[in-house]
């Protein structure tokens, strides 16, 4: 996907620290939304927020990337060996075995 960076941006986020701000942007940007973030005093004067902005044609995009949960350790243990769980002790129980096999014709 590429976007006109240059497009109109929409306040997605603030937060109070521009640690969780920049991550959030960060993240939004590996996802392919177009994002910044900027710093807003407060009427204090004191206090400032750190907003994220999205390029306003993705804004439906970045609201529904940040709804989805992050993947559990049994997803990402589907995604990195293309086993399922049941399938995973099968297959550690199978290796055990052929490894003790390879000990015992030694």
């Amino acid at each position: 996907m590429d976007f006109d960076r240059k497009g109109e941006y929409e306040e997605f986020r603030a937060f109070l620290d521009r640690g969780p701000a920049e991550s959030m942007c960060s993240w939004l940007e590996s996802e392919g939304v177009p994002s910044c973030v900027e710093a807003r005093a407060l009427s204090s004067g004191i206090e400032s927020q750190f907003v994220v902005y999205v390029l306003k044609e993705l804004a439906h995009r970045a609201r529904w990337i940040v709804a989805q949960l992050p993947p559990s350790g049994a997803e990402l243990d589907f995604l990195a060996t293309g086993k399922l769980p049941g399938q995973m002790e099968e297959w550690h129980g199978k290796a055990r075995e052929e490894h003790n096999l390879s000990l015992v014709r030694r």
